[in-house]
């Protein structure tokens, strides 16, 4: 059987969720069945470097500069023109794209190649488009319908994300699958056994993984942690906030007029932030809306207790309507500050929890049950049987 040939494409590399998603993908898509390539419009990013070695890489601006004279929409259909000829030269069969920015850009370069296409949405359109759209967005909301539309299949990644597509888009719900995030456990077990900074014995500690952003959420545990520590006397909390991102400064001034510095420490961004979710009393997940956060899920590899905010989609589903960690409504810092207290005086209680937590990554989220559902959905798109 001749192997499916699948480019992939991403904006960059830089540090998120779509990117490492791909990265797995590419590490354990089985090589007897597919060739895979990978397409950037930057060739930047931490992540670059863990891109498989046997993956081809190419790149819009490797061979374009950027045009004296530019206008709505060139660039865009440029980039749309060559990735049409990477799949003409290199006879790809199907185009994966992830993020809505790539959507539009591999929408118009496939309208006139014989490939199929599948789409992914990482997280609500409802809020997304907002948050990452905010110049013309009923256009770019027109235009995304059209693009998801048109795609063979679009694949949520999770059961809020497909509802979101759904209704927002109004796509066909035989078009749109849900296919959960994966997670290599074993890995992350090993990255966990990892060292970081020493915790302090006598102090609680409270651990958030995500880039510092507001649909992150941060200011609310900030907030949070002022009632906690300022009003409620719980002096020996200890919150660490790994990630970077354009809020940093706001956050840390905001931590700086509550009086908190000696209660919340900025670890900017780790590569491997899983040695301090293992070694954390609590992990919290703070986000405004979400898809399927990775974070979270991993804090449930390593066992550690968890505190989500029941945003749009993602965490609700992930923990089984709270059967597995604490929910609380988005936005809101007492709810926030009532949970950590109760993690702190039921410690039990809480630690309890983490071993149906593991359990249920290992038999949903596993890169076993994950791979076997993506690797079907490729071969059903093209077609199993080629010459």
């Amino acid at each position: 059987m001749k192997r499916i040939r699948v480019l992939f494409v991403l904006g960059t590399m830089r540090v998120g969720g779509a990117e490492r998603q791909v990265i797995d993908i590419l590490k354990h898509l089985n090589r007897d069945r597919f060739e895979t390539s990978l397409y950037l419009i930057y060739r930047e990013g931490e992540l670059l470097e863990r891109v498989p070695g046997d993956i081809r890489i190419s790149s819009y601006w490797d061979g374009h500069a950027y045009p004296r004279l530019n206008y709505p929409g060139r660039i865009l259909r440029s980039q749309a023109r060559d990735i049409h000829r990477t799949i003409q030269e290199h006879g790809i069969d199907l185009v994966y794209d992830r993020t809505s920015n790539v959507t539009l850009t591999t929408w118009l370069a496939t309208r006139r190649a014989s490939v199929k296409r599948v789409s992914v949405a990482d997280s609500d359109p409802r809020k997304e488009i907002e948050a990452n759209h905010p110049r013309f967005r009923f256009a770019k909301r027109h235009l995304l319908g059209q693009a998801y539309r048109t795609a063979d299949r679009v694949v949520a990644v999770s059961e809020g994300v497909r509802t979101g597509m759904l209704e927002f888009f109004r796509l066909p719900p035989d078009q749109v699958t849900t296919c959960y995030n994966i997670f290599d456990i074993p890995h992350l077990d090993a990255l966990a056994a990892e060292d970081c900074p020493e915790f302090d014995g006598d102090r609680f500690h409270v651990v958030s993984v995500g880039r510092l952003q507001r649909e992150k959420g941060q200011s609310y545990l900030i907030d949070a942690f002022d009632e906690l520590v300022n009003r409620r006397g719980m002096k020996h909390l200890l919150f660490w906030l790994i990630g970077n991102g354009p809020d940093a400064a706001a956050l840390q001034n905001q931590v700086a007029t509550k009086n908190l510095q000696q209660h919340v420490r900025f670890e900017g961004f780790q590569a491997n932030p899983m040695p301090y979710v293992r070694r954390a009393d609590l992990f919290c997940l703070p986000s405004l809306f979400e898809g399927m956060p990775l974070a979270l899920v991993e804090a449930m590899v390593a066992r550690t207790p968890v505190l989500s905010s029941d945003c749009k989609s993602g965490p609700r589903e992930i923990l089984i309507d709270g059967e597995h960690g604490c929910l609380v409504p988005p936005g809101n810092p007492l709810a926030l500050a009532d949970a950590v207290e109760d993690a702190v005086n039921n410690r039990e209680t809480w630690i309890a929890r983490t071993h149906g937590a593991r359990r249920r990554v290992e038999e949903t989220f596993s890169v076993e049950v994950g791979m076997d559902h993506i690797e079907k959905l490729f071969q059903a798109v093209v077609g199993s049987h080629r010459n």
